[in-house]
Parts: C-alpha cells; structure tokens; sequence
C-alpha cells in the first residue's frame, strides 16, 4: 500500500476490522466481545496513523474519534517528533513505563533474553506483590473508563513488552502490529537501531499469539 492515500488505508482497515467481527459472532448472530483493539510494535513504524485510521472506523454518531482512543483520559501532547499527536492515553504510556522499569529494572529499550523470547515471562518477574497489585487497580481503572467507550483502540508500542500483564484484565484483544521497513524506521528515530525494532515486532508477535491462547 505504499503511497495509498489515508482513505484507502481506512476501506483496508475498515474492511479486515469487520472480517475479525464476523467471525467472532456466536451460532445465534450474536456479537462476542471483540471490542477491545490494542496497536503496539516500534516507535516510529506508523502506529499513530493506524490508530488514527481506526478510530475514526470506530468512530458513531454519538461521540468523537477521541473518545474511541483515549475515553476521558489525557491525550499524551504532540511534540516535534509527532506534531499530529501520539493518538495515546498519558496514563497508558507512563503505566507502561513504570511497569518495565519496575519489573525489569532498566528502560524500555532494553531486552532481557526470557522477555525477549517469551514476553509472558515479564508475569512472572514481579519484585514485589504489591507492584502488580499498583499496576492492576491503575489498568482496571483504565479499561474501565475505555470500556464505556466500547468498541475501542489502545495505542502505545510498549504494549509489545507489557500485554502479557494487562492480558487476563482482556477480554480477547484484537492486536494491531502496524510494520515498516527497519531501514526507514532506523533512519527515522533517533535510536538509530535496527536490532531494536527487530526485537519489538518479535516481542509484539510472540505477545499478540499468546494473548490468542
């Protein structure tokens, strides 16, 4: 779809998003819980215009796009690096922070080898009780303003390190892992690292499977 206006790619999105629907309705027609989308992978690989494109798919005549990604949260505040904005929840993004550095006890971009190939892993990687009953009240809190806004998007590229944890609060998240060539996405960060990306989309991938199970 390189070089496919905004419209296109919505129709794209628009037309998958209802595939997914449909084959999640029971044997009466009845819809199942499949309200809940979830977009992560690396920074700078599109994930702001994807949410985008699916908020607006989301978006009735009841409410506005911004409700569809952030409920009545704060909206993260657009920078140089993004002036369009982030399309992310403040309290998503410093959630997530915390969460790895809690758990893991470095920063974002660095990946211990369990997490890397297991990410479900980081469940198990508590120091202390009570960091994931901190982090639970803070998600449920969360999920349950967003859910009064069903059907939603949730959007920060550390989910791929972080949904094993927000999983079991879930109810079968539809995972979105826009790509990008990691050439592009290199020369367009200023983490200027390829291995990085190719550690996010793993984690993403091995993430978006589990939450599956």
């Amino acid at each position: 779809c390189e070089g496919a206006s905004t419209a296109f790619l919505g129709q794209c999105w628009r037309e998958r998003v209802m595939a997914s629907t449909l084959r999640c309705r029971g044997p009466e027609g009845r819809q199942r819980a499949r309200s809940q989308i979830i977009v992560m992978g690396m920074s700078r690989s599109g994930s702001s215009l994807t949410t985008s494109i699916i908020a607006a798919m989301l978006r009735n005549g009841s409410r506005s796009d911004e409700t569809a990604w952030r409920g009545l949260g704060r909206a993260l505040p657009s920078d140089s690096a993004n002036p369009g904005g982030y399309y992310e929840r403040e309290d998503v993004v410093r959630l997530n922070y915390a969460t790895i550095s809690s758990v893991t006890g470095a920063g974002w971009t660095s990946f211990r080898p369990d997490h890397l190939l297991r990410p479900a892993a980081l469940n198990a990687s508590w120091r202390a009780p009570s960091g994931r009953a901190k982090f639970e009240a803070s998600a449920r809190a969360i999920l349950g303003d967003m859910d009064h806004h069903a059907p939603w998007v949730l959007k920060d590229v550390r989910f791929a390190r972080t949904l094993p944890v927000w999983r079991p609060l879930l109810r079968r998240p539809l995972c979105v892992i826009p790509y990008r060539h990691p050439g592009e996405v290199a020369s367009s960060s200023r983490l200027r690292s390829v291995r990085l990306w190719e550690e996010y989309v793993m984690s993403a991938l091995t993430a978006a499977r589990e939450a599956r199970d």
